[in-house]
């Protein structure tokens, strides 16, 4: 959709002229407002680092760009409870690595990428409470600072990390998407959505296990500071700042109270 490399040799002023934009977005038209909020963001920040960098007296040409909310975007669904029970019935069954993919973030909520660039190192099972450490890596970047972490295993999450232990034989829990140079979520998400759709609702795909993994820890009245720091999503005040937070043993038991027990 994008790349650094598509617009350079071109002067701003051709870049940020009328039809400037099709350099930025050679499909523009086929680009979500939400997709081009999130590049312009990225775009408008590195500017206005260069501005700052080389004392340059002009403002940034993106700065009164206006880019409406998309309201036709559709919303990503929760898994519902049932469909959930039949996702993780299957990967009992199947037990395979992409099976491994969607029981680990089942029950830890982890985003797709998090979960697919983990090294096998930051699976911790010999500790006295399983978890898992999320921390950046040079094929993985972390999306905020809060998605640093650690999460207690639970449930099938914990059978996953089990299974990726003790048949893993490199460095990383998911080879055929992650290497030393890059993670490779978007193929993991064509394949794992393909599937889960056949099993669970057209309509579902892995990114709704991260809503309902949130859904859940609201239904058994969990703090939301707590559900802030287990999800990695972004501190809302100071306050949740402050302190080392919440301790394993006190998110084990929130976490182990909103499992669902599928049979195996």
């Amino acid at each position: 959709m994008f790349s650094f490399s598509s617009i350079l040799g071109y002067s701003w002023s051709c870049i940020f002229s009328p039809g400037g934009k099709s350099l930025i977005f050679p499909n523009f038209s086929n680009v979500s407002n939400t997709s081009l909020n999130r590049v312009f963001s990225v775009i408008k920040a590195v500017i206005n680092f260069v501005i700052r960098e080389e004392g340059l007296d002009i403002s940034n040409p993106l700065s009164k760009v206006y880019i409406p909310t998309d309201l036709t975007a559709k919303k990503r669904r929760p898994v519902s409870e049932a469909n959930l029970l039949k996702l993780k019935k299957e990967c009992y069954a199947l037990d395979d690595d992409i099976r491994w993919l969607v029981a680990l973030i089942t029950d830890t909520g982890f985003r797709l990428s998090e979960a697919a660039g983990l090294k096998i190192d930051d699976i911790k099972l010999e500790s006295p409470l399983p978890y898992l450490y999320i921390k950046p890596h040079p094929h993985r970047r972390l999306k905020t600072a809060s998605s640093e972490r650690k999460i207690p295993l639970v449930d099938i999450s914990l059978w996953a990390a089990k299974r990726l232990k003790m048949h893993c034989r490199g460095l990383y829990c998911f080879p055929r998407y992650t290497n030393e140079e890059r993670c490779n979520s978007n193929s993991a998400s064509a394949a794992i959505n393909k599937w889960i759709k056949t099993i669970a609702h057209k309509d579902h795909v892995i990114h709704g296990l991260r809503h309902s993994f949130r859904d859940r820890l609201r239904s058994i009245e969990t703090p939301p500071d707590m559900i802030d720091q287990l999800g990695g999503w972004t501190l809302r005040s100071i306050g949740q700042g402050y302190g080392d937070g919440y301790s394993l043993e006190l998110m084990q038991s929130y976490l182990e109270k909103m499992a669902y027990p599928a049979p195996c």
